[in-house]
């Protein structure tokens, strides 16, 4: 709390020091973006010609936030709308990485086929697949969903099978010995061995698959926290329209929170599913 308190102290008395709100907008100025994309300032623009004098009065600089309120996007519904599609490809691609990473981990002949092939896949960025997907599929929320569920499996891939590849030769062995095979072996050797180092992965499928959903929104998106950044003037060049910091940095901030708050709830996840290992 000291930090960011402190943080948010040095950013006030830069923006003050600056005096370029339009780079770096006041400290107020974002409290009054929040509070507008939150829905209390959509009520601003009735009310005849008060209210629309009330309206400019509180967002006299910002054409974007107009745009955004008229249109009835608010920044609780763009988060929901970007988190369901993280969970998404979490709920997707974490299966399929697992899976790929154990079989190429546990089957030595299995990694020498695939492996190649990963590598390739992996050197693609998710976002480059868009335009491809909307060939196949047209424009729907496939070519949105489909990079997050590759971004999550691709991240898998690797903590899962190193997890795999690093059980102790013994402990197979011994399995074996006393007549584990097939699923026995897997889901009472393997996969608790490889666990630690699956869940470490999780924390960091969970940012790329973030980073992955809000780039696949900014681009071909009608909603979601990309759409909101773009609503605040990320392409202000293209439509040739003011662009509004104050919106974007609560965008930023927003997505921090979230991904913050994810992040914590794996770490607590994986501690608890982990305990033996502590042990």
């Amino acid at each position: 709390m000291i930090s960011l308190l402190a943080l948010i102290g040095v950013y006030t008395l830069a923006a003050r020091l600056l005096s370029r709100p339009d780079i770096l907008p006041p400290t107020e100025e974002i409290g009054r973006a929040f509070g507008a994309l939150l829905g209390r300032g959509v009520q601003l623009g009735g009310g005849g010609e008060g209210g629309e004098h009330a309206h400019h009065q509180h967002h006299s600089a910002s054409q974007q936030m107009d745009t955004l309120l008229q249109e009835g996007v608010t920044l609780q519904g763009a988060l929901a709308i970007t988190t369901g599609r993280v969970l998404f490809g979490l709920g997707v691609g974490l299966p399929l990485g697992i899976l790929l990473g154990l079989l190429m981990g546990a089957s030595r002949r299995a990694d020498d086929y695939l492996h190649p092939i990963y590598t390739v896949a992996r050197s693609v960025p998710p976002l480059a697949f868009i335009t491809y997907i909307m060939l196949w599929l047209g424009h729907s929320e496939a070519h949105r969903l489909i990079p997050i569920v590759y971004a999550v499996a691709v991240t898998m891939v690797i903590p899962t099978y190193h997890g795999a590849r690093d059980v102790a030769g013994k402990y197979v062995e011994a399995a074996r010995a006393l007549g584990a095979r097939g699923p026995l072996l897997l889901f009472q050797i393997l996969l608790p061995a490889a666990g630690p180092a699956m869940l470490g992965g999780l924390r960091y499928a969970l940012a790329i698959a973030w980073m992955t959903a809000v780039g696949a929104e900014m681009l071909m998106a009608e909603n979601g926290m990309g759409n909101l950044l773009v609503g605040g003037g990320m392409w202000s060049s293209r439509f040739q329209t003011r662009s509004d910091p104050a919106v974007i940095i609560v965008g930023i901030l927003a997505l921090a929170a979230v991904g913050w708050a994810m992040d914590a709830g794996a770490k607590v996840l994986g501690a608890r599913l982990t305990r033996w290992a502590r042990r």
